[in-house]
């Protein structure tokens, strides 16, 4: 039961007539898959302009007008970025790079200059992984990588949080 608090709003079924409802043709969806293994695009240039976006943003954050608030959320929408595109381009190592880093992004309150340590580290570790074009999820390398930066991620968390 809802209280004074709740509002309750009904679905639009918009979208569901436009595309139908039931299961998807398995035609389909094995084309969809095949078409994302195939894909033979090169992630270099669509990374690294990505990448450029949290390195202006990185800049920005050094500015002393800079506002934590807009920080955090101009550097969450890039790594969301690599997140999603890096699997689709064989880079499964970037995507779970990112990953990491998205939810460190979100489990922050404000950027400091330590937060700024850590996104840069992120960047130029996603930067040498595009240009020396290290696919899949890098090995035992890559895991060490992820481990890392999780790592990275907790001793910030220990350090801002445990006082």
């Amino acid at each position: 039961m809802a209280d004074d608090k709740t509002k309750i709003i009904k679905a639009n079924y918009r979208l569901q007539q436009k595309v139908g409802a039931g299961p998807l043709d398995p035609r389909a969806v094995l084309k969809s898959q095949q078409a994302m293994d195939n894909n033979t695009l090169d992630f270099g240039p669509v990374g690294l302009t990505i990448l450029k976006k949290i390195e202006d943003v990185i800049n920005i954050a050094k500015s002393p007008e800079a506002n934590s608030k807009d920080i955090k959320a101009s550097l969450t929408t890039p790594v969301m970025e690599l997140k999603a595109h890096a699997a689709l381009f064989h880079y499964s190592l970037i995507s779970m790079l990112a990953n990491v880093m998205l939810n460190f992004l979100e489990a922050i309150k404000d950027v400091d200059d330590d937060v700024i340590d850590i996104v840069r580290a992120h960047h130029d570790t996603l930067h040498m992984i595009i240009v020396r074009q290290i696919r899949g999820g890098g090995g035992d390398s890559g895991r060490l990588l992820v481990e890392e930066l999780q790592q990275a991620c907790d001793r910030y968390y220990q350090k801002k949080f445990s006082k």
